[in-house]
């Protein structure tokens, strides 16, 4: 049986700002049943964004090419240690290792995988494929939740797996599709979708059932319900 497949595209923060007008980011929800879900966070300018990296790189490669042509030509004796040869260097290999540190590090896809009877997988894809993945047992997730933080003089939310038991103690919170910067709107859509299957009441959701830990106190109040 194939999975019933939704899409529906959001701004980034980003895009936002800068007034764009085509949606950069697209939500794709993929049900497996009543208590699997995957969930992609698609992003679609990375290869634009990808492309304004490469030419980055090409004009450098152009400028810097130039550059030390004309030196070789206009001067009789070339050192490697004369400032205007070592300087140069320097300042172009600093601006090529932070551009193809920008190319790698472009994001092209976020994806959540939940089952309740199993775990929660998160997986991000950049630039040539390569994939960083955590996983999250079910005994070890307390909730999810999206709260706002105040990063730069700006309020902005994020969406949040708050564990516990033993992963508590090695990392309390984990975000959730945040690398993009998804607008409020994004991710209402994805917390919605994941509060549904959370709260999924076909079967028995007895905690005792799942807790490989004992339970313990957090240091906040779990948030109010932000949508009825």
């Amino acid at each position: 049986m194939e999975p019933e497949l939704t899409r529906k595209r959001f701004y980034s923060l980003g895009a936002k700002y800068a007034g764009s007008t085509e949606e950069d980011l697209e939500v794709c929800i993929k049900n497996y049943g009543g208590d699997v879900v995957r969930i992609e966070l698609v992003n679609r300018q990375h290869g634009a964004q990808f492309q304004r990296q490469l030419h980055r790189f090409l004009l450098l490669l152009c400028v810097s090419t130039v550059y030390f042509v004309c030196v070789w030509r206009l001067g009789d004796i070339i050192s490697f240690w004369q400032p205007r040869i070592l300087s140069p260097i320097l300042i172009i290999t600093t601006l090529a290792i932070a551009i193809i540190r920008s190319a790698l590090s472009l994001v092209k896809t976020e994806k959540l995988f939940y089952s309740w009877d199993m775990a929660l997988q998160t997986e991000t894809v950049r630039s040539f494929g390569r994939e960083s993945v955590f996983c999250v047992q079910r005994g070890h997730i307390h909730d999810i939740v999206l709260n706002e933080v105040i990063e730069n003089l700006d309020v902005k939310y994020m969406l949040i797996l708050r564990t516990r038991g033993s992963m508590f103690k090695k990392r309390p919170i984990i975000p959730l599709f945040h690398t993009q910067s998804p607008s409020f709107e994004c991710l209402q859509h994805i917390y919605k979708i994941l509060h549904r299957y959370w709260l999924n009441s076909d079967k028995d959701r007895s905690e005792h059932a799942y807790n490989r830990d004992e339970p313990i106190s957090v240091a906040w109040q779990s948030s109010s319900n932000l949508f009825n």
